[in-house]
């Protein structure tokens, strides 16, 4: 398929070369002639345009069918998962308040809790148990629900960037 721009050119260099043509022969007939080929390559061009913009379209519908179902299924496997971590889990302490205040500030980016190197990672972990989380424990419960809200949000991302790059295909062929 050309591009508007060669399509441009070409229609630019048809009109020309019928306008010249038409001038020196001095035929009206051949003037409409050149006239009507250029009208018919202007609907062609428009065709192709239209057809491009349906198959983008089924093809971003398709992607919008298959990131839907792909949702579905995941939230189907999330929610066996839940049911089966209730059933196992025991409920007891698993991360002291400490662990999860420093947890959390790895995933925020903070780097005033890091510590120097091996040996002070080792010394910080042997530290009093004093609780700066506010005095609450996760259970094991909380962790395996928090990995799976974690499993949950990756399989949304890769569900969408698969939607994007199968709508990507059909419609750019990459």
């Amino acid at each position: 398929m050309m591009s508007t721009s060669a399509w441009a050119a070409l229609s630019f260099a048809l009109a020309g070369a019928c306008f010249l043509a038409g001038y020196r022969l001095g035929d009206d007939n051949r003037g409409a002639q050149c006239e009507q080929l250029i009208q018919s390559q202007e609907r062609q061009r428009a065709q192709e345009a239209a057809a491009a913009l349906a198959k983008a379209q089924e093809a971003a519908f398709v992607a919008a069918q298959s990131l839907t179902a792909q949702r579905a299924a995941a939230s189907q496997r999330l929610k066996e998962a839940r049911r089966e971590i209730n059933r196992l889990a025991a409920g007891r302490e698993c991360l002291s308040g400490a662990l999860r205040v420093r947890i959390s500030d790895a995933a925020a980016g903070a780097t005033d809790n890091l510590p120097e190197g091996p040996g002070a990672a080792a010394r910080a972990a042997a530290e009093p148990a004093s609780d700066p989380g506010h005095g609450i424990a996760s259970t094991d419960a909380d962790v395996a629900a928090w990995a799976l809200d974690v499993a949950s949000a990756y399989d949304e991302c890769r569900a969408r960037i698969d939607a994007i790059r199968q709508w990507d295909q059909v419609t750019h062929g990459r």
